[in-house]
């Protein structure tokens, strides 16, 4: 099972901008359409019945390359911060994973899409540490992404602090952090 710790902070259209300039220029696009599946009509019955909070298809595409993904995720949020305990596996027919749930009684809740730039980011003080940095566009809404995936056996304390310093770092406010997971941020921008 691995480990990530995230944060994401909304971005405006000049702050979008600066960042693909100053960090981006050379990163290769990738849109990944995520297909997020459950057997239960509220988050209340998922936690009672102790589903994963993220049960996924994943299909990511690149000018070089379109591969797919199923994915298993347990969440928490800790201070703003987004720590993940999940399971991933590559998946050559999505088609197969599609028919298991609707034979099962899942059902597709919730659908996006993310294109995204990448970038890796270390900063001087903190070189045990690399960061990976994605500028997305997620349904419509600029955001930028900063992750730990291998977090090198440092608390998570450490590794939540360090996020927020490369948020500041770079120039951005570490207080405007979204803790909010996708689903949220998503229906409360379809519901305006």
């Amino acid at each position: 099972m691995g480990k990530e710790i995230e944060i994401k902070i909304p971005l405006s259209e000049s702050q979008y901008d600066s960042l693909k300039e100053r960090f981006f220029k050379n990163s290769q696009l990738t849109v990944k359409n995520d297909e997020y599946y459950t057997r239960y009509e509220s988050l209340e019955e998922r936690k009672k019945n102790k589903e994963p909070d993220v049960i996924r298809i994943r299909t990511e595409k690149t000018e070089d390359e379109e591969k797919a993904f199923f994915t298993v995720k347990v969440k928490s949020v800790d201070n703003g911060i987004e720590v993940n305990k999940e399971d991933e596996t590559f998946v050559q027919n999505p088609e197969v994973l599609r028919t298991f749930f609707k034979l099962n009684g899942y059902f597709q809740w919730f659908c996006k899409e993310k294109q995204s730039l990448k970038a890796h980011f270390i900063l001087p003080s903190l070189s045990r540490i690399d960061f990976l940095m994605e500028l997305e566009i997620v349904n419509s809404l600029k955001y930028l992404e900063v992750e730990v995936t291998q977090p090198m056996g440092l608390e998570n304390a450490v590794i939540e602090k360090a996020l927020e310093e490369v948020i500041g770092f770079i120039g951005l406010d570490p207080s405007k952090k979204d803790e909010r997971n996708w689903y949220t941020i998503i229906s409360s921008q379809n519901s305006l």
